[in-house]
């Protein structure tokens, strides 16, 4: 039986909340509280965190997504397998550092919103322990009262270049400064990138979401606000992934498609409820590019798949190529670009327009 203090207790459930092991309930009442933090946390807290980590991070990663039989690749080569089958053990690793716990005292001391003794490391401090920590409460804490601060957490570093975070929820970053863009380094390769192909279904589920709940928008600036979100996150994900060399990272969104662009797929499902009465045409076309981000990307994904298919067996990168093929036209991607090019050109305001004269 180990003893902890009030405060210990408090930063132990805020933990166990972010790995999935405590309700909601319970564990963000304690964000209300503003409680002084002690000069330093005992040894048997200490050891209760260190072990609710190992165990609980590697719980999620395996439950998560990585007890499915899925192929990424390895080395430029596909391999298939179970998370666990497909790489070393000795390479799945998580390392945390004191950031770490530096931030769980200081979500049990204050609220987000408060600026005194604000938890801002740098991310070159950050360990892969600590940013995937980072994601899980993030996804802990956006559904928290807003009067706690947490959309104001999220425009500071390092919320606010956390590239998981932004491609999970890319809605949360609408409010992000301009000059802040998502850093997808680490997600691109190494454990890092082993976590993102865990973590498929959800990105896709997510994706799905975001998408679908565009029909029920009415404000042009929310609109706006989300595509350029989205497009940020996107983008920057792109890119990584281009230089890194890992296509098959990107396999949720063609899982998000295939939902969305059925062959029932209609324009009012992403431009429905949009008031555009008074509106300008220029802010009319800026708009409703912005709703259909998620569809103009595709031409990217499109792009991937027409350069794989020039890539011969002998040459450099043929596997990866071809993995990706496969993925595209698993999933009809062509089928799915031509959809997606009609409903943006079905919703070009200079045709709208036309229609209406």
């Amino acid at each position: 039986m180990q003893t902890v203090s009030r405060f210990e207790a408090n930063l132990l459930h805020l933990l166990y909340y972010f790995l999935r092991r405590e309700p909601a309930e319970r564990a963000l009442r304690l964000l209300e509280e503003r409680i002084d933090r002690p000069k330093c946390l005992s040894r048997p807290c200490v050891h209760l965190a260190e072990d609710a980590l190992k165990k609980g991070c590697v719980y999620l990663l395996a439950s998560r997504g990585g007890w499915r039989r899925e192929r990424f690749l390895r080395n430029e080569r596909p391999v298939e397998g179970r998370l666990w089958e497909r790489t070393p053990p000795d390479q799945l690793g998580l390392s945390f550092s004191k950031h770490t716990l530096d931030l769980l005292t200081w979500l049990t001391a204050a609220q987000p919103k408060d600026k005194d003794g604000r938890w801002q490391p740098t991310g070159t401090e950050l360990g892969s322990g600590d940013l995937f920590l980072m994601f899980l409460a993030h996804e802990g804490l956006r559904i928290s009262a807003d009067s706690l601060g947490v959309p104001e957490l999220r425009k500071r570093p390092p919320f606010a270049r956390h590239g998981l975070c932004w491609l999970a929820y890319p809605q949360d970053f609408a409010a992000t400064p301009e000059n802040f863009y998502p850093d997808f380094t680490f997600w691109t390769q190494g454990v890092g990138a082993a976590i993102l192909e865990v973590l498929q279904g959800d990105l896709a589920t997510c994706w799905f979401r975001v998408e679908a709940g565009k029909a029920t928008v009415v404000d042009y600036d929310t609109m706006r606000s989300l595509g350029r979100a989205q497009e940020k996150a996107l983008v920057a994900f792109f890119d990584a992934l281009e230089k890194a060399n890992r296509f098959d990272l990107a396999r949720f969104l063609l899982q998000a498609a295939a939902l969305l662009l059925g062959p029932g797929a209609a324009p009012q499902m992403w431009t429905g409820s949009l008031r555009h009465t008074g509106q300008r045409l220029a802010d009319r076309a800026e708009t409703i590019g912005r709703a259909t981000v998620f569809l103009h990307q595709l031409t990217r994904l499109r792009d991937w798949a027409r350069r794989a298919r020039g890539i011969g067996y002998f040459d450099e990168g043929y596997e990866a190529a071809q993995l990706w093929l496969a993925e595209w036209e698993a999933y009809q991607g062509d089928d799915l670009y031509a959809r997606a090019q009609g409903i943006i050109h079905a919703l070009d305001p200079m045709r709208m327009t036309e229609r209406g004269s």
